[in-house]
């Protein structure tokens, strides 16, 4: 089984580098001085006196009316976990001073007995701090600091995991989430070696499964079978579930198996997600998910851009445990595409709910069920839930953190980017330095620094859109073929040897949700809608200028269908790919091809909308003003204007977009 390497032991290069110095001088490295909750301190102070009362920890509480406090713990972890890995990453000093007492203070405050975190969730829900805990784990590995570990220690020593379960009986769908501790407690076992870890997290997950495998006379909205190993096992869809809930629970048979090297939770694993990617992934790589998994033969169908981190990262666990090339394949759809078109290009803002076809976002424009006619697909800085404006700086720090694995001497780049990785290969320290412009070119270079002559395996994995492969080695083919999708490269590797590979693609037509796509290579191509960007009065948030609350309009026309049976017509055109190729300004690729006007496809204009603020509820009509993205018009069911040609864009490039299609006959 295959493990990710420690943060320590990898720095980005590159053009990812660049996306993480993005993300540094944008809404990671900025997010205290734009929007509540993370301008409020609740993992940090500076006082220690500010440690008072029922509700109060390192700062204190804000609390906002209708939502439970619990909350912002949630959004705060977040954030500093994408924060102190991107710090990391890039080697950030000035990043890295603003989260490291957002990591030591709450463990040198921590209770006698251990505990860390605010009163109130003392021995109560759990999530939150799960969450964090994954911060303190990456901050570990990257500077090997004991207090961490011995903190996470106690913590967990206090009481066993099963206990939490007696504690909480409230809301179902969310107190399922106590099991998710699990997975530091298993960290802390891995590091350890102690027995007490693993024996509490079985125990722990043994009661889970128990309690909730029954979903007789639960509400629809609660059922929660699934996501025990007896569901996760069974056939079926998987859309009963929210969407964040099922990856971060079914994660864990993966993290059980990877340390228990038990069968049943390898194949419960394994077969939740293969149900969740066949019913619901969209055609930008991420699962479907207005709160709910709502499958994928909605056109208008969105994700969260939770689900953009917690989908990869449980896939990287799946990769952990069965090696199968098919979950890079998975992540890098989802990053290249889904997870970058969900941000602007100076990530300085994000979308809540994302699209693969979207031409308006304002403060109305949500066309989802759940808080139809909202702000919840705008880019601007939220005004609402802030999770995802939390879980976005995840997504891509974990990217690369889990870049590269390690089995024993097989090395291998799970997903490929620019960076540079070390290893302990035997008794020989291994560095390889990647070299890349992928997905916005296909070939990737790989050169070794080693003391000594190391022999290992460079295991190569070629992406299921590929439909040729060569590998290099110091400038001559390799003879070497692919099996079941990776190239195994056993051999004695010297000092200063350089591997190459190359992979070639096509242009493929890719018929989804009534429509028609289009992609090539990694990535997915969409037609890219001139904005009109408006700057609201009303600033959100601290009013920050840097991070102004805007609207986008379409100023171009996006009514275009395609023809499957024109893509010999389809032309690829390189272009230039410059320092931040996933923004506009900054990559020139295209495909251009035939296409034709289809008539009377138009934006939705309504004066009422079904507002839904429980996600498996009917909701309640309300009036508002509103204009939505329009569901594309089935073939046929449309006229067709003159043939025109249109140019394609790299999705990821883009914010106002049409990556569906609708599909019109040759004749």
């Amino acid at each position: 089984m295959f493990r990710s390497i420690e943060l320590k032991n990898i720095k980005a290069r590159g053009w990812a580098a660049e996306f993480l110095r993005t993300q540094a001088s944008g809404m990671t490295g900025h997010l205290d001085e734009v929007i509540a909750p993370f301008c409020t301190k609740y993992w940090d102070s500076e006082d220690k006196d500010a440690v008072s009362g029922e509700d109060a920890f390192l700062g204190g509480m804000t609390d906002v009316e209708g939502i439970d406090k619990w909350v912002f713990f949630e959004q705060t972890g977040y954030w500093i976990d994408g924060m102190v890995r991107c710090a990391h990453l890039i080697g950030d000093e000035r990043l890295y001073e603003k989260v490291r007492p957002k990591l030591y203070l709450p463990i040198a405050h921590a209770d006698p007995d251990g505990y860390i975190g605010p009163h109130f969730l003392k021995d109560g829900m759990v999530w939150a701090h799960a969450v964090y805990f994954r911060a303190l784990e990456a901050e570990y590995e990257a500077t090997g600091d004991g207090r961490i570990l011995e903190a996470l220690r106690k913590h967990f020593l206090r009481v066993p995991l099963k206990d939490v379960y007696v504690k909480n009986k409230d809301s179902r769908i969310m107190t399922v989430r106590d099991v998710s501790d699990i997975e530091t407690a298993l960290w802390i076992y891995g590091q350890t070696g102690e027995k007490a870890f693993l024996t509490m997290a079985e125990e722990s997950y043994r009661r889970f499964n128990k309690l909730y495998a029954n979903d007789r006379g639960v509400a629809p909205h609660a059922k929660t079978r699934a996501l025990t190993v007896c569901g996760m096992l069974e056939d079926g869809n998987a859309r009963n579930n929210h969407g964040v809930t099922y990856c971060e629970i079914c994660k864990l048979a993966a993290i059980l198996h990877l340390y228990t090297g038990k069968e049943v939770y390898r194949r419960a694993a394994v077969k939740a997600f293969d149900k969740a990617y066949a019913e619901n992934i969209l055609i930008d790589g991420v699962i479907s998910s207005s709160e709910y998994l709502n499958g994928n033969d909605d056109s208008r169908a969105s994700h969260e851009t939770c689900d953009v981190s917690d989908f990869t990262w449980a896939l990287g666990y799946l990769y952990m445990i069965t090696g199968e090339s098919k979950y890079g394949d998975w992540v890098e759809d989802a990053v290249f595409n889904g997870g970058f078109g969900s941000v602007s290009d100076d990530f300085r803002s994000n979308q809540y709910f994302s699209c693969p076809n979207q031409v308006l976002c304002d403060d109305r424009s949500n066309h989802n069920r759940f808080y139809s006619g909202t702000s919840w697909m705008s880019y601007a800085p939220a005004d609402a839930m802030a999770c995802c404006t939390g879980n976005v700086n995840r997504f891509f720090p974990n990217f690369i953190l889990r870049s590269w694995m390690q089995s024993g001497d097989i090395l291998a780049p799970f997903v490929y980017a620019p960076t540079e990785a070390s290893f302990q290969v035997g008794g020989t320290r291994v560095t390889i330095r990647e070299d890349t412009l992928y997905p916005f070119e296909n070939t990737v270079r790989f050169a070794v620094s080693a003391p000594e002559d190391t022999a290992f395996c460079l295991r190569l994995r070629v992406p299921g859109w590929a439909v040729g492969s060569r590998l290099r080695i110091n400038g001559a083919d390799a003879d070497i073929h692919p099996e079941n999708g990776v190239y195994d490269l056993r051999r004695t590797f010297r000092n200063g040897d350089v591997i190459e590979l190359t992979l070639e693609d096509e242009i493929r037509m890719i018929e989804n949700a009534g429509g028609i796509s289009v992609k090539k290579g990694a990535l997915l191509y969409c037609l890219p809608v001139a904005e009109k960007k408006v700057i609201e009065i009303e600033p959100r948030g601290l009013g920050n200028p840097d991070y102004p609350h805007f609207s986008l309009y379409a100023d171009s026309k996006w009514n275009y269908a395609l023809c499957a049976q024109a893509k010999d017509e389809a032309v690829f055109r390189a272009g230039p790919v410059l320092q931040k190729p996933w923004t506009a300004d900054g990559n020139g690729m295209r495909i251009t091809l035939p296409a034709r006007e289809a008539e009377g496809w138009a934006e939705v204009r309504c004066t009422k909308v079904r507002m839904n603020l429980n996600p498996r509820k009917k909701g309640k009509i309300v009036d508002r003003d509103c204009t939505f993205t329009p569901l594309v018009p089935k073939k046929g069911r449309f006229a067709c204007g003159r043939s025109e040609t249109v140019s394609l864009a790299p999705y990821c490039t883009t914010r106002l977009r049409i990556a569906i299609f609708p599909e019109y006959d040759k004749d």
